[in-house]
């Protein structure tokens, strides 16, 4: 996960509550408005899913606007631009296993201890082993490295997939290791996962 620089709402989404819409009724009755959020989202998280960094172009599964903090919990934040990031929908990761989990008698536990894509810094977080899993970054405090790992569980982002195609990212960019960093950045153009390619390139410049 990286932080997700969030910009001006979409107008449609004032007017859509403004109507008195459900989040439904608005992608029912303006498909144009919805496609609308769903590039913007898009543009702002560079084309990454906002909770697993697959990107949002070539993975099969469906795409779709998700409510960080559940809309059929709190209703009032559905239309809030801020809760809202384009993610993969897959129940076995990301969005769909963390709504599975957040209900209305633990939401204000969950949400507690789970880190916002609006988390500054966010990367700083996290590290991503040779194996391809994520872990807390060493030398968090306590109550951070609580939030990264709860993360990484409730978004379930040590999914077999995920950790194998991170495994097998961090183990190409390795072998690219005598390449100039534009060449191999150049080389990852379109195939998620940032934060490990940003990782990998800055243990490489360490050791030049």
């Amino acid at each position: 996960m990286r932080t997700v620089i969030k910009t001006e709402a979409p107008a449609c989404l004032s007017e859509a509550e403004d109507k008195g819409w459900s989040w439904d009724n608005f992608v029912l009755n303006d498909r144009q408005g919805y496609q609308t959020c769903r590039q913007k989202a898009y543009d702002e998280q560079s084309g990454v899913c906002a909770y697993t960094e697959l990107p949002l172009d070539t993975v099969s599964s469906i795409i779709h606007l998700d409510h960080f903090k559940k809309k059929g919990i709190y209703q009032n934040l559905q239309f809030e631009w801020n809760n809202l990031f384009s993610a993969v929908k897959d129940h076995r990761f990301g969005s769909d296993h963390k709504d599975n989990l957040v209900k209305s008698k633990n939401e204000q536990q969950i949400y507690s201890v789970i880190l916002s894509p609006l988390t500054p810094q966010l990367q700083r977080f996290f590290h991503y082993s040779t194996n391809g899993e994520m872990e807390p970054s060493p030398g968090l405090s306590d109550t951070d490295r609580e939030k990264a790992k709860a993360t990484i569980d409730i978004f379930h982002l040590n999914e077999s997939e995920l950790v194998s195609r991170r495994r097998t990212m961090i183990k190409q960019i390795v072998a690219y290791h005598d390449l100039p960093e534009e060449t191999i950045r150049h080389s990852f153009v379109g195939t998620g996962f940032p934060s490990v390619i940003d990782q990998e390139i800055g243990f490489m410049m360490k050791e030049l």
